[in-house]
């Protein structure tokens, strides 16, 4: 796997994954709402809360759900094309390693949750960006830990 990328674009992938993380909060907060006020209504306490929760509109929601959804991707796929500080033939051999560990994992993963529960609707966005998760995780225990 060919690394165009110099160093420093590694923190701007990670900038950009924190600041996805911080968007998908924000899109999912009427859903965190909705379930707080379900948990406390099913306590059976003499206060009850209103399960209506909006505070984003769902057109916002989903808008912010696919703009987080972007700046994962592209900020995974920065780290991944991203130079290490030394960059050789063991680091070379460690991203195939883990490119192919990640397939591997994120499609018997996949599969598992398609045979378990067929209801489930994963699209193609959510696999890839699974599988850039896996991948970065592989890559830096290899890196870090395991050949050390």
């Amino acid at each position: 796997m060919k690394t165009y990328l110099p160093y420093y674009f590694k923190k701007i992938g990670i900038s950009l994954v924190i600041i996805a993380f911080i968007l998908s909060i924000i899109a999912s907060i009427n859903s965190l709402g909705n379930g707080f006020a379900d948990g406390w209504n099913d306590a059976k306490s003499e206060i009850t809360v209103a399960s209506d929760f909006k505070i984003i509109s769902s057109e916002t929601s989903k808008t912010l759900t696919w703009i987080s959804l972007s700046f994962s991707f592209s900020g995974f796929l920065l780290y991944m094309f991203s130079k290490e500080k030394t960059e050789d033939e063991f680091i070379q051999t460690l991203r195939y390693m883990s490119l192919a560990k990640s397939l591997i994992v994120t499609w018997i993963v996949t599969s598992i949750l398609l045979i378990i529960n067929s209801g489930v609707r994963l699209e193609g966005f959510y696999i890839l960006q699974f599988q850039l998760i896996v991948y970065v995780i592989i890559f830096n225990y290899y890196k870090k830990w395991k050949f050390i």
